[in-house]
């Protein structure tokens, strides 16, 4: 028997004039119990579309890559490249989704999969669902302050996918992270090696990179950067101490180094940027 395609819900959205320069929206949304031949095929197209299987199974296509999605999965399509959606015809699924617009969307899912497969599967799917109901009430009321509501939703719905995207904790690696942001943080100024970090972790240099990129998404030596910005833009900010001063303290080589790590990182040079964070301060 061969299922006909129906729209449980279907939900458009024009955000205000701009508004997707600065802040996220929905452009459209819905839930569709797939027929046996339903499929969608673009070249391109505004936003990203993101699907929730929640029942049946189906597949989509998007960076050269097909990839089955089956119920408690959700697939990002990258609409700036050709991509389709395609039912299962032997079992078509049932879909929730959304189209997102905003800042550099297809940023947002290179920051959540980076070169991975762009797929999730959500071990609360009920959450998931949840967060749709809210969604289609909220784009079905059209109430005063939708845009910012929208806006809410979507960091929502990014980091519930972000969390599904992490690895299980194993026992005691908080622990172990732990310790070490706490040894380094005491003592900036240290060079830090490898293997230093691999003594506080009680675990191998390589081991100790694995533990970063899979719990923290990123690596030692990116990590103990940002923490050395951080703490020099404390400092800078107290207007106490020369920039060569606030380099050595926070562990960079010389001020030459620390100039251009700082401009790489926040976009200008520190001394411009203490300039701006005093502007006419007074009384220091």
């Amino acid at each position: 028997m061969i299922r006909k395609t129906t729209f449980l819900e279907s939900h458009h959205y024009v955000p205000q004039p701009g508004w997707t320069r600065g802040a996220f929206s929905v452009l459209r949304a819905g839930k569709v119990a797939a027929g046996s031949h339903y499929g969608v095929r673009r070249a391109s197209h505004a936003g990203q579309d993101v699907l929730f299987c929640i029942s049946g199974s189906g597949s989509i296509e998007t960076l050269g890559r097909r990839l089955e999605l089956a119920p408690g999965q959700l697939g990002w399509i990258a609409n700036e490249h050709p991509h389709a959606h395609v039912a299962d015809p032997q079992r078509p699924w049932t879909l929730l989704w959304f189209r997102l617009d905003g800042p550099e969307p297809a940023a947002i899912r290179q920051r959540l999969f980076a070169d991975d497969t762009p797929r999730a599967t959500i071990r609360e799917a009920a959450d998931l669902v949840d967060w749709f109901d809210r969604l289609f009430r909220a784009l079905s009321g059209r109430d005063i302050g939708l845009d910012w509501q929208l806006n809410q939703l979507i960091g929502e719905l990014l980091t519930m996918v972000d969390q599904a995207l992490a690895e299980p904790v194993a026992p005691g690696v908080p622990g172990v992270l732990a310790g070490i942001a706490a040894a380094v943080r005491a003592d900036l100024a240290r060079p830090w090696t490898a293997e230093e970090l691999s003594v506080l972790s009680g675990v191998s240099a390589s081991q100790t990179r694995r533990l970063f990129r899979k719990h923290l998404r990123t690596s030692p030596r990116q990590w103990l950067l940002r923490e050395r910005l951080i703490h020099a833009q404390s400092m800078i900010a107290a207007d106490r101490m020369s920039l060569a001063e606030v380099a050595e303290t926070c562990g960079f080589c010389d001020v030459y180094h620390f100039s251009r790590e700082f401009k790489r990182s926040v976009g200008i040079p520190p001394a411009a940027w203490r300039r701006g964070e005093l502007g006419g301060t007074t009384g220091r």
